[in-house]
């Protein structure tokens, strides 16, 4: 019987080829076999089918064109589950679509109810990759279940048919992916994918892509994959990583999983290196990667199930800046090693804080508990135990980190913090506090400073003997900071410099929908350079600034901020110097003053309030220049309306006229002011040698404080003297 039937099958192929020109009319709408090859996808992946042409030609060689493809996709959660071949008239969207899809097909196999695809050619594919917020995704299929009806029979009224491929070839194919779980979207476009035996005992896999200027290439094999995939699946693939045709990076994986679609037990060797981190962002442009250079890993990987076991870690990286965590700061060097997974991990590192070298060592957790933290960030944590280094002093942090909550405490010593640039330098810096937070990995993503507060409960003592910023001193500097509610708390900040006890409060409230701020001196000595730095104004004045008030503002802009200012504020300067830039803003641009005039006394006060900064006071005490005056600034606008009096000192005699300044800070007018009689004039003559007026321009400006007092008085150059009352237009 079985002779009969294999003579049957060989003559029915003979008629098939023998027909010819006939057969070939015959098939080439090819609806039987399009019915069968939609089911029996439908009945291994629990995906719909779509063929919009299907036809068969038998000569010269058996094969398949097929026509408008579409294989669908996991269907969105509100089109309900099960919805692929349009249960409720829905279609889910594409997971696969192909304008022409070739492939040589099998005869024979079909009359075992078999449909086997010798060479599949994909042209141009599309491919949209998704998992949705619940877990499902495109790339994990489904089977329905299959019922015990006795398949097969003839009595069911149904055959089952299988479809299987040995060799798959996809030219210039389009991928995109979209993870809802993990918030990464991307895409790519591959060059060339081929799978060789894949119906075999070792398929193997040649994928080319590119994005940008990045290319990669991976190649490997591994175990049986069809008809069902092999108990012991060995994996070898290798990945190399090319930009602009260079070499950037070789990443490999190696070893088995045994038991893939049950247990799964691992026994996997993992590693790579990298040339340049940010190489990655040809892939990933959204990635925001630090500036690093030669990165490598080596892993090996046990364990089973869903919680596979990192069993040996080594991390190395070279030089890698981290300015956008920790403004100034990177690392030089770096490593995690770990030999099994109930060693702590242990971390050694040396990097930079500016121009100051510091290091860190200590653990984190065991390898078992790190890898736990990976697969569950939100709900794990691991013990933390760092220590900050620098010299024979110390900062130690301990505690405990999460994806989720995070709580350490912070205390020691360091000889030194010298961030470099424009930071102040303090030496024995010592702190004592505690951090907490319930969303680390929120922050990680995400650390602009109103995330940093709003994210963060904070308690810390700071204390250090002696401050060095800008030729400024600072004794006894300590101040109790505080985080919480979205608020941040500096009260008190104490210190003893330039003469004066010194104190401030400072309040940063990011709970609202705009971020405030509140700041209270009593008084604080700051250099001037740096506050003009922080108003975005140029360097007009050199000396140290003596600041008393309290002002409040809030909103997310510079322009908010200056619109909403209140307060008050008294700013004082004693043996300092002004810029020719700065007099000119005042008195007009033929002021002839082009390097620096020392400065005896400086002192204003004003209120702000409604956009406008309301002077109450602005006066000047040089050895040949007085100024007095008052008036308006527009916050936004910079628009002036200053009311001045500038007096030339004559040796023991003086000249001087009013003046009016209008116009804006970048563009002053500067016209003489007439009296109130109507009169433009100059006033020449008085005695002003037993007059000092900065005592009592400095209490006004102080709010009554005590203060450094300037240094004693010096005779001008009569010279400059007298170009400087030309500038001011008072001689031709």
């Amino acid at each position: 019987m079985r002779l009969k039937w294999k003579i049957g099958l060989v003559a029915g192929a003979a008629v098939l080829l023998v027909g010819g020109g006939s057969v070939v009319s015959a098939m080439q709408d090819a609806n039987w076999l399009r019915v069968r090859l939609v089911a029996a996808v439908e009945e291994q992946t629990g995906r719909h089918l779509t063929i919009d042409q299907l036809h068969v030609w038998i000569l010269p060689f058996p094969w398949v064109e097929a026509r408008g493809v579409r294989l669908s996709g996991v269907a969105d959660a509100e089109a309900g589950a099960g919805i692929g071949a349009g249960e409720q008239g829905q279609v889910a969207p594409a997971m696969l679509e192909a304008a022409e899809v070739r492939a040589r097909l099998g005869l024979l196999p079909l009359f075992q109810h078999r449909i086997v695809f010798n060479d599949v050619s994909l042209i141009q594919p599309h491919v949209a990759l998704r998992r949705l917020p619940d877990g499902r995704a495109d790339w994990l299929f489904e089977p329905p279940a299959r019922p015990d009806t006795g398949a097969g029979s003839a009595s069911s009224g149904q055959m089952h048919w299988d479809v299987s491929v040995s060799t798959l070839r996809i030219s210039k194919a389009d991928v995109q992916w979209d993870d809802q779980v993990r918030h990464r979207t991307g895409q790519l476009a591959f060059g060339h994918i081929q799978a060789k035996d894949l119906d075999g005992a070792t398929p193997s896999f040649d994928v080319q892509g590119e994005k940008g200027k990045g290319q990669f290439v991976l190649t490997g094999q591994t175990g049986r994959l069809l008809p069902q995939r092999a108990k012991e699946f060995p994996v070898q693939f290798k990945l190399a990583l090319t930009i602009a045709g260079h070499p950037a990076g070789l990443a490999h994986v190696d070893g088995k999983v045994t038991d893939p679609d049950g247990a799964r037990v691992y026994a996997l060797q993992v590693g790579g290196s990298l040339g340049q981190v940010r190489d990655l962002e040809q892939f990933f442009p959204r990635a925001q990667l630090p500036d690093g250079q030669n990165i490598s890993v080596d892993a090996q990987i046990a364990g089973s199930g869903a919680q596979p076991v990192v069993q040996g870690l080594h991390v190395h990286t070279g030089q890698v800046e981290l300015g956008r965590f920790v403004p100034g700061s990177k690392l030089t060097r770096a490593m995690l090693d770990a030999a099994k997974p109930d060693d702590p991990l242990t971390v050694q590192s040396d990097g930079q804080l500016g121009a100051q070298a510091l290091g860190l060592r200590g653990t984190l957790g065991t390898l078992a508990q790190i890898t736990a933290l990976a697969q569950a960030p939100e709900k794990m944590e691991i013990p933390v135990g760092l220590t900050l280094v620098d010299g024979a002093s110390s900062l130690k942090m301990a505690g405990t980190l999460g994806g989720g909550h995070s709580s350490v405490d912070v205390h020691g010593v360091l000889d030194q913090l010298a961030p470099g640039g424009t930071f102040p330098t303090a030496e024995s810096v010592k702190v004592d506090g505690h951090v907490e937070t319930a969303s680390t990995l929120a922050l990680v993503k995400k650390h602009d400073l109103p995330d940093l507060v709003r994210g963060l409960t904070l308690t810390a003592n700071v204390e250090s003997p002696h401050v060095v910023w800008r030729d400024l001193a600072w004794s006894q500097v300590t101040s109790h900071v505080s985080v919480q509610g979205g608020r941040l708390v500096a009260d008190p900040v104490q210190a003893e410099g330039s003469g004066s006890a010194q104190s401030a409060r400072f309040v940063y409230d990011a709970s609202g929908n705009a971020p405030a701020y509140e700041i209270a001196m009593h008084p604080v000595v700051l250099p001037v350079a740096a506050v003009q730095g922080w108003m975005g104004a140029p360097s007009l004045m050199q000396g140290a600034l003596m600041l008393v008030g309290t002002v409040s503002l809030q909103g997310d802009d510079a322009a908010a901020r200056k619109r909403s200012l209140t307060g008050h504020i008294g700013a004082s300067v004693v043996d300092g110097s002004i810029g020719g830039a700065a007099l000119r803003t005042l008195l007009g641009p033929d002021v002839p003053l082009k390097g620096k005039m020392p400065v005896r006394c400086f002192g204003t006060h004003m209120q702000f309030a409604d956009g406008v900064a309301q002077i109450d006071l602005l006066a000047m005490e040089t050895p040949f220049l007085s100024l007095h005056g008052h008036g308006t600034v527009g916050l936004g606008t910079e628009a002036l309306d200053l009311h001045l009096s500038p007096r030339v000192l004559l040796g023991g005699a003086s000249a001087s006229s009013d003046l009016r300044v209008t116009g804006t800070l970048t563009a002053p007018v500067p016209k003489m002011e007439p009296t109130y009689g109507g009169r433009y004039g100059l006033n020449i003559g008085g005695d002003d040698s037993g007059n000092d007026n900065c005592p009592t321009m400095l209490s006004a400006a102080r709010e009554g404080g005590a203060g450094p007092a300037p240094s004693t008085p010096k005779a001008g150059k009569e010279g400059k003297v007298m170009n400087m009352l030309r500038g001011l237009g008072l001689f031709k």
